[in-house]
């Protein structure tokens, strides 16, 4: 009996070493199986590193131009609001919105009866007063005759010498008053000072109007100005006869040339700003007074520059503490395909001019310079470029 189960007990337990020995053979078999199958996943993961299509162009040779822009307004270059100078009703109104006038055209016509009468007034005041000094005239004559023949005494003499220069002072004041007269007379039909064309009207056949009461706008269409400000830091590149284009909204693909005509002498303390005025010669009187402008002035220009897409470059923004305040700082880079391969290269700007950029520092002029496709591209990811 005690034979037979030690027997019973060896035999269980080889078998039991038997199952370890199989299980762990299996295990090994699976792990060995398990790396076999992670090392050629890497392998066709390195193998599927798919290339990004991207496109280049080489840098472009152009002239680099730095620009001043800056808005503003279209002014008449002479205009003017023409008031009335007399108290009167309106009896005519020669022109229109847009009548073209000449320089001295009748325009308005006040009321005049009450001036009409006025001058008659004055007309017989000097009237008068000429009959009277002429009268004097002739009573100090024979004065003067009596009194060099001693027939007349120095007092007699005096008066009416008094009298006689009194009368020809009369006489000078009512030729005044009648000229007055007769100015404001005239003034009642209110004239153009100078040819152009009329902007506004501001009254009618019928209103009562006083000194100083607008009537209308006259404006000479051409030349015409731009009046704009410019910063502090611009301000030393501008010149007298500098040239400058203007664009307007009504007319978006269209430039038009001016030149600098005046740039003040002083900077507005509080804006650090100066006044600038660009003499347009709108000849064909296509730009109109009041229209918004927005004005480039050509700086500086460098001739034969690097310059590429503005799109093609990109910036990075990172915040420097200082020991008082911090500073952010931009970095500028742009992608280079070389051979399969997207490489960074951080690059110094220059001049903007349109949609290009100078590139002043970073690249070479045989680069291929990655200008779409590169907006998520890291340092060294495959490419596949193409030109553009």
């Amino acid at each position: 009996m005690e034979g037979r189960i030690r027997n019973h007990i060896s035999t269980h337990t080889g078998d039991r070493r038997w199952t370890s020995a199989l299980a762990l053979t299996a295990f090994l078999a699976i792990v060995a199986i398990g790396s076999s199958g992670c090392g050629e996943k890497e392998q066709q993961a390195d193998t599927a590193e798919q290339a990004l299509p991207v496109t280049v162009h080489a840098p472009y040779r152009e002239d680099a131009i730095r620009v001043i822009s800056a808005n503003g307004s279209l002014v008449a270059d002479k205009q003017v609001t023409i008031i009335s100078p007399v108290s009167g009703r309106i009896v005519s109104k020669r022109v229109d919105l847009g009548s073209r006038v000449a320089a001295n055209q009748v325009l308005f016509v006040v009321d005049y009866s009450s001036l009409d009468a006025a001058v008659q007034q004055a007309q017989a005041a000097v009237s008068s007063a000429e009959q009277q000094a002429a009268n004097l005239a002739t009573e100090f004559a024979r004065v003067q005759r009596l009194y060099a023949e001693g027939g007349a005494s120095q007092s007699q003499y005096d008066a009416i010498r008094t009298q006689k220069a009194a009368a020809d002072e009369g006489v000078k004041q009512a030729r005044a008053m009648l000229q007055q007269a007769v100015i404001r007379r005239n003034d009642a039909e209110v004239r153009a000072p100078f040819s152009g064309l009329v902007g506004k009207v501001f009254v009618e056949v019928g209103d009562m109007v006083g000194p100083g009461v607008p009537l209308a706008v006259v404006t000479e269409p051409a030349p015409l100005i731009a009046k704009i400000q410019v910063p502090e830091r611009d301000f030393g590149t501008l010149r007298i006869g500098q040239s400058a284009t203007v664009q307007v909204a009504s007319y978006p693909n269209e430039a038009f040339s001016g030149t600098i005509r005046q740039i003040s002498p002083i900077l507005d303390a509080m804006t650090r700003m100066a006044d600038v005025e660009i003499l347009l010669p709108n000849r064909d009187q296509r730009l109109k007074a009041g229209m918004y402008a927005r004005v480039e002035i050509e700086a500086d220009r460098r001739p034969n520059a690097l310059m590429v897409p503005s799109n093609a470059v990109l910036q990075e923004a990172s915040l420097v503490a200082g020991s008082t305040v911090s500073n952010i700082t931009r970095t500028y880079y742009l992608f280079v395909a070389e051979g399969e391969r997207a490489v960074r290269r951080n690059v110094t700007l220059g001049y903007t001019t349109g949609d290009r950029v100078e590139i002043t520092s970073g690249i070479r002029p045989d680069d291929k310079i990655i200008v779409q496709g590169h907006s998520f591209l890291q340092n060294g990811q495959r490419v596949s470029p193409a030109s553009e």
